[in-house]
């Protein structure tokens, strides 16, 4: 009981932070259907429950909507009234606005609120897995897949590997104590990111840290035509991206302990 009133409370704590972008007024649309998008999702699709099981699948599907909801939501309480997201086949997605946050402390929240709204439903789940692990074994197990696949997904995403979530955090926070430092962090991290692609011998992620260190070069630095954040802001941001950090690694771990470590 103690564990489902703390999360209701983190629910109530997500819906406060969000509010004002949980609800767009334009209401739920859908822009458009790409057939390709479609055939190459539903092999992901395919490919997670065939080699996981059916309810990873729709598990990792479910994470990535709430995931990137949570970019969403945090853009329109930032005042971004057109921002939207896009489901990537086997890449998951990425949230979209037609113009830059007008501060370095919006680009956080914005960032960081992708795996932050998945805190509460992540907890949530864990905490009704147990409630219904006598009663209904078979709903308890779909809660703890769906809880142990959003925090594996979301630990991986706040990791501190350019472009993911945790890249950007980090850049953001160090430019915040000293500007020059957020291009050199980048760089520092797409070369770890090329580096582990070596150490695991994987083509697939060395192309992506070689895509993510072209896009340093090629594209514009946004937080030239941003206000960074204070001192203080950016001590606060820390906290609260390693706070969500470790929080994802816990409820994760029991994946990460299984499939990975």
């Amino acid at each position: 009981m103690t564990a489902l009133l703390f999360a209701f409370a983190l629910c109530a704590f997500t819906m406060f932070c969000l509010r004002g972008g949980l609800v767009s007024a334009t209401g739920l649309r859908v822009h458009s259907l790409d057939r390709n998008g479609l055939m190459m999702g539903a092999a992901a699709f395919a490919l997670a429950a065939w080699v996981f099981g059916p309810l990873y699948g729709i598990a990792l599907t479910a994470s990535v909507v709430i995931h990137e909801f949570g970019h969403v939501a945090a853009y329109r309480v930032a005042g971004h009234t057109d921002a939207r997201f896009r489901l990537v086949p086997l890449f998951g997605g990425v949230a979209i606005s037609n113009r830059v946050p007008d501060t370095q402390a919006e680009s956080f929240f914005i960032t960081l609120m992708g795996p932050g709204i998945c805190l509460a439903p992540m907890v949530l789940s864990y905490a009704l897995s147990d409630y219904f692990l006598w009663r209904a074994p078979e709903v308890s197990r779909a809660l703890w897949v769906f809880a142990a696949v959003t925090g594996l997904m979301n630990f991986f995403n706040l990791l501190p590997y350019w472009p993911l979530d945790g890249g950007r955090c980090v850049k953001i926070l160090a430019e915040t104590f000293w500007k020059p430092l957020g291009r050199i962090a980048a760089f520092a991290m797409s070369a770890a990111l090329a580096a582990t692609a070596l150490w695991m011998q994987s083509t697939l992620l060395f192309f992506f840290a070689f895509f993510s260190a072209q896009s340093l070069f090629s594209g514009q630095d946004e937080s030239t035509f941003q206000r960074p954040m204070t001192k203080g802001q950016g001590t606060l941001a820390a906290f609260a991206y390693l706070f969500t950090l470790a929080a994802h690694f816990w409820g994760g771990y029991a994946l990460l302990d299984r499939y990975i470590i």
